[in-house]
């Protein structure tokens, strides 16, 4: 199957696919047919296997087939990865570079040898002329010339037709970042895991101290010190639609970051963030360091919803509950690789309509994606038309779940602490039923065990 792919040989690898599937990879690299496609400048056995696997399905290196592409300059079977509309542009491999990272190489060769045309079509790509060229500088003329990029490749050689084609020098990723980033400070306030310093909610709840000491092969691990990072975002105001206001989510707020403080997590809250600052949020946290040394990591979102798959931002945009979880899978975020990640969505469904008028899209393959692992999810409602009441001291679900935290975290696994839970909502007679939703957990999970040296 592999020499047919690296030959190029379409119709034999078509025959192949249908006794083998698309699901093959190489055991000791990790890489799937696409990623030998590519890497073997084979564009019309790409273009067939696109219809078959995800373009962002990563190796053992976490590299995507436009990682290898773009790091060997194969232009034209990088455009058709590129043109692939699900292609994820900003995806990191093991070493943080993304694919436009590896075009330095290519770029720097092709200044090497006066290859403007390439030049051209790589700077399309995405190519930086600033960024590090990689292994080409390890060459003998790059260290007699001391240089480690295009731009100074160019500028050594006095080739400055090229240098005229680069764009100018621009200002490091981290500090766009920075300014970008530091219109959230007013909006995000940390969680202290103190007991005696949390922040006391509408419910003033006292957590029951951890007595209970796991360990196990079937038991996630949770003798970190943070137990764990909690992200909270809560949506309360929504532009030009006071009707929609929910008044109540300071309140869920200020209850889960009580809860979750006293039981040892560490993390933050955001409210009422753009569907823009949402995403950089996320993402920002993604690549927290404190994500290394914490335990577990969890999630929590309340906001109108549409069903249990989007939910409503500040500025009146949609965000899918796919596009959260996708953004923690092990490949975006390696921090996190084996450790439980919870998702908590708290939607209020049926006051808000989606208008948006939908267009009929064309059927498509299943194509293999990179699995969700470790992961749990837990639903406010089953996806139907729910409307459950939303009042200053917030809402049931949330007020349900900080109860069992309080009362039950310290003595119970998931599966167990999912019935408490259950108990206690139902007392509130809601319309609906949480759903608990499982991607790849597959141990016990503890939010609240007792850790070595605790009291």
């Amino acid at each position: 199957m592999f020499k047919a792919v690296e030959a190029g040989d379409l119709e034999q690898v078509e025959n192949l696919v249908q006794l083998t599937g698309p699901a093959v990879t190489r055991v000791k690299t990790g890489c799937t047919l696409l990623h030998t496609a590519a890497a073997n400048n084979q564009p019309h056995v790409v273009l067939f296997l696109l219809k078959l696997i995800s373009p962002n399905i990563v190796n053992k290196d976490g590299q995507t087939a436009a990682h290898l592409a773009a790091k060997l300059g194969h232009i034209q079977v990088l455009r058709i990865l590129l043109a692939d509309e699900e292609i994820n542009h900003d995806k990191r491999d093991n070493w943080h570079r993304t694919y436009k990272d590896w075009l330095a190489a290519p770029l720097f060769e092709a200044v090497l040898w006066w290859d403007k045309s390439k030049i051209q079509e790589l700077l399309k790509l995405g190519a930086d002329p600033d960024c590090h060229a990689g292994k080409p500088v390890a060459g003998a003329l790059a260290r007699e010339l001391q240089v480690t990029t295009a731009r100074q490749l160019a500028l050594t050689l006095h080739r400055e037709p090229i240098v005229r084609m680069f764009p100018q020098r621009r200002l490091p990723d981290n500090v766009t970042e920075v300014l970008a980033m530091s219109g959230f400070n007013n909006d995000a306030r940390e969680l202290v895991p103190a007991y005696h310093d949390c922040p006391l909610g509408p419910m003033r709840l006292m957590v029951t101290p951890a007595f209970v000491q796991t360990s196990g092969p079937d038991v996630y691990k949770m003798d970190t010190d943070p137990k764990g990072y909690v992200c909270i975002l809560g949506y309360s105001s929504f532009k030009d639609r006071p009707d929609l206001d929910l008044n109540g989510s300071h309140s869920d707020v200020q209850n889960l970051a009580n809860v979750f403080g006293k039981m040892g997590y560490t993390g933050h809250t955001y409210t009422s963030l753009t569907a823009d600052q949402t995403k950089q949020v996320l993402t920002r946290v993604r690549d927290m360091e404190v994500l290394d040394q914490a335990g577990c990591a969890i999630f929590i979102i309340s906001s109108h919803g549409v069903g249990d798959e989007k939910f409503l931002t500040s500025d009146m945009e949609l965000l899918t509950t796919e596009w959260v979880c996708q953004l923690f899978k092990d490949s975006e975020c390696p921090q996190l690789k084996k450790k439980p990640k919870l998702f908590i969505f708290d939607f209020c469904c049926g006051y808000y309509k989606d208008q948006t008028p939908r267009e009929a899209s064309p059927t498509k393959c299943t194509r293999v994606e990179e699995p969700l692992q470790d992961m749990m999810c837990l639903y406010s409602s089953s996806g139907g038309f729910t409307s459950y009441t939303v009042n200053k001291d917030g809402t049931p679900f949330t007020t349900a779940l900080c109860r069992t935290l309080a009362h039950h975290a310290h003595n119970k696994e998931l599966g167990d602490l999912y019935r408490e839970f259950l108990k206690e909502y139902t007392k509130t007679s809601p319309p609906t039923t949480p759903q608990l939703r499982n991607y790849g957990f597959t141990k016990k999970f503890y939010f609240n065990p007792k850790t070595t040296g605790q009291i």
